[in-house]
């Protein structure tokens, strides 16, 4: 039990943090500097034949990573795709109709600051760790590895699963829609086609030819799959656009309405129905939030990001900006043009346009929707594969899901002059994923599991939040009372003293996530009003009372490497910084957890149950076999720091290098010369002592 827990907690050294960011001189297709060098072109530095593309017949295939390839333009293009889909063409209608009225842009602007509040701290945390995996890269370096295993099992809930849910909807969809035609035409479909498209048992075939044909496009290669996801996000974006701009220009009377269409400003009017009140704003934000999930995969790609430092942050928070906006502008374009009341809760803006008698702008509108809802499941199945890809390279995955493979030189898109492929692909990990999310498309009902991914995705985003503290601080015992060995031991556990020297940071950040949890299902389970009210706040108050302590008397560590006002990585200014910590993130955690509580007592259920079986299966098979494990143990002190370089020798020769590596921490000690192999590669000052408390 020892040993798993010592293997649970073993944090990933930076050494091999700084190796799987592309920027050491040994084994890596990169040149170190130009991944933070927007001047200098991105390009494969020659080194192994198995590593590199190998032209001679069939392409060629190798260990290594996707070459960065990806822009800020590309990053944001993606995150429009992840999130904007279902949040603007099914919730707007089903929140305007049953929750809020013509409030629901409220709802969506409340809902944009909570997904806010997670977005930032991924936006710090991908400028300081710019490999891929997110969360689970993050958890991994900074809270153990058993803490990534649990958010790998939340991301694959939330990539893959919710891939195979989308995929799901869009074959509902897609059938409703033709039979939508064939009945104004009447004109019925054949009896075998009716068969095939809606066999019964919950099967779904073009659930699953669409998640196929996802799978197919992701198999074509990089740059293909790349200029679809943004072609198709520029498209969805104009969409909207469109819908928004007809939807007011309807309201205003700008184009000729007979006295029979309902669009009008006033249907805005009252802005906050009575029915509804305050209380329905927050009900639809809460359903609204995860019309915002998706952000967090831009991070998950931040290994292929040319100059991940500056781009994903910006393109993290330049999507939560553009998500907020056009869901407000939509909902407000949506109500403008129907009351409230007589929205549709299944395809509310093609309905709103046939109601105002616009039937081509109906068509569009069904038909935008069809086409480009579909590229959530293509960015998806990506993200499932980039999380595979980032396992692996740690061994806690099977190794064939992080090899690469390099097709023949080839025309892109069949267009253009023949190029050598020197960008690679993840073939084995798309098919393998791709595979599972077409047979989950086809035979799952997903109204089982919903609430269950959506527990996943707020679990994720209190972990994120806690990876952020816990770079950001150290332990509060020392700074209260000064050597700890000359604690009394016979002390009353009621003592100043002794109550100071247990609240580790371990712990008050398990407080910080229990409090909330509580306050949470207080509220939603008690039925006496009172007491809800009464133990929601109680927790909430100490829920403050937590992050308060942390701000004042958990020293910041902003001496260590991870010092976030240097400009560590040579770029010109300081790395992205999140404000109000640790106030923001607390009140991330807060919100999450009491969302998650409001889950429903089967979507908790559903989660540990989940969470326990993943832990299980790691310990069976995989704690003790990753490649952490295999560094923690070995001697490898000499190894990864030959001479006890200085970060100002030549053996820093990368501007990441640089920054994981500042601050002097590398000189020796006068114990022996030797330091702990956990205080030479992290440096992370948190106490263990979780370990007795768990």
């Amino acid at each position: 039990m020892n040993t798993f827990m010592e293997n649970a907690l073993t944090r990933k050294p930076l050494r091999l943090v700084r190796k799987q960011a592309h920027c050491s001189d040994e084994t890596s297709r990169y040149t170190a500097v130009p991944i933070f060098d927007t001047e200098t072109p991105v390009k494969p530095t020659p080194t192994t034949t198995a590593q590199q593309p190998s032209h001679r017949g069939g392409g060629g295939s190798g260990d290594g990573a996707p070459l960065r390839h990806m822009s800020l333009l590309d990053l944001v293009f993606f995150g429009i795709g992840t999130t904007i889909g279902s949040g603007v063409f099914v919730l707007a209608g089903v929140v305007a109709h049953n929750y809020a009225g013509p409030s629901a842009s409220i709802s969506y602007l409340i809902a944009g600051c909570v997904a806010a509040l997670s977005g930032l701290p991924y936006a710090e945390l991908s400028a300081a760790f710019p490999l891929d995996g997110s969360t689970y890269s993050y958890a991994y370096i900074t809270l153990g590895e058993v803490f990534a295993v649990m958010a790998s099992l939340c991301q694959t809930l939330e990539y893959g699963g919710a891939s195979a849910a989308v995929a799901r909807s869009w074959g509902s969809k897609f059938v409703d829609w033709v039979h939508e035609g064939r009945d104004q035409s009447n004109n019925p479909l054949p009896s075998g086609l009716e068969k095939f498209l809606q066999p019964g048992y919950g099967i779904n075939p073009m659930g699953a030819i669409i998640a196929l044909l996802c799978t197919l496009l992701l198999l074509l290669g990089v740059k293909e799959s790349k200029m679809t996801t943004n072609v198709v996000s520029a498209a969805k974006v104009s969409l909207i656009v469109f819908m928004i701009v007809a939807g007011f220009l309807l309201a205003s009377g700008v184009f000729p309405n007979s006295e029979n269409n309902p669009a009008s400003f006033s249907n805005l009017s009252p802005f906050v129905p009575p029915e509804f009140g305050s209380s329905g704003i927050i009900d639809g934000s809460s359903i609204l939030f995860f019309a915002f999930l998706g952000f967090d995969q831009i991070c998950n790609l931040s290994g292929e990001a040319k100059n991940p430092v500056k781009d994903v942050p910006r393109a993290v928070v330049l999507t939560l900006m553009i998500d907020g906006v056009v869901y407000m502008l939509a909902a407000l374009a949506l109500t403008a043009m129907v009351p409230y009341a007589d929205i549709s809760t299944v395809s509310a803006f093609p309905r709103a346009f046939g109601a105002n008698g616009v039937k081509w702008a109906e068509t569009l509108t069904a038909i935008g929707e069809i086409v480009t809802l579909p590229l959530v499941v293509l960015t998806g199945i990506q993200s499932q594969t980039r999380l595979f890809f980032a396992m692996s390279k740690d061994k806690l995955v099977p190794q064939f899901l992080g090899k690469l493979t390099f097709s023949d030189s080839r025309t892109c898109c069949g267009v253009g002059e023949k190029k050598e492929d020197t960008i690679g692909n993840l073939s084995a990990n798309v098919k393998f994923c791709g595979t599972v999310i077409v047979i989950l498309a086809c035979f799952v009902p997903f109204q089982y599991i919903e609430s269950l991914i959506s527990a996943g995705a707020l679990f994720l985003f209190s972990l994120t939040d806690i990876c952020l503290l816990m770079i950001r601080y150290k332990c509060p015992s020392q700074s209260f009372l000064g050597n700890l060995s000359e604690v009394d031991d016979s002390a009353s556990i009621f003592s100043i003293a002794t109550v100071r020297e247990q609240l580790s940071l371990g712990r008050l950040l398990i407080l910080l996530n229990v409090f909330p949890f509580l306050s949470g299902v207080c509220f939603a389970f008690i039925p006496i009003a009172s007491v809800k009210y009464s133990l929601a706040a109680v927790f909430a108050l100490l829920t403050i009372c937590v992050t308060v302590y942390i701000h004042r008397y958990c020293p910041e560590a902003s001496s260590t490497r991870f010092a976030f006002e240097g400009d560590g990585y040579g770029i010109g200014k300081p790395r992205f910084r999140t404000p109000l910590v640790p106030f923001l993130p607390a009140l991330g955690i807060f919100a999450n957890w009491f969302m998650l509580a409001n889950v429903g007592w089967q979507g908790i259920v559903m989660l540990v149950v989940y969470l326990f079986l993943g832990v299980v299966v790691y310990g069976g098979f995989c704690s003790g076999r990753s490649l952490t494990s295999e560094y923690e143990s070995n001697d490898i002190t000499t190894n990864l720091l030959p001479g006890r370089s200085s970060p100002t020798s030549s053996v820093v020769s990368s501007p990441l290098q640089e920054a994981l590596l500042s601050g002097g921490e590398w000189e020796d000690e006068t114990n022996g010369g030797r330091r702990d192999l956990n205080s030479d590669l992290s440096e992370i000052e948190t106490s263990k002592s979780i370990i007795k408390f768990v």
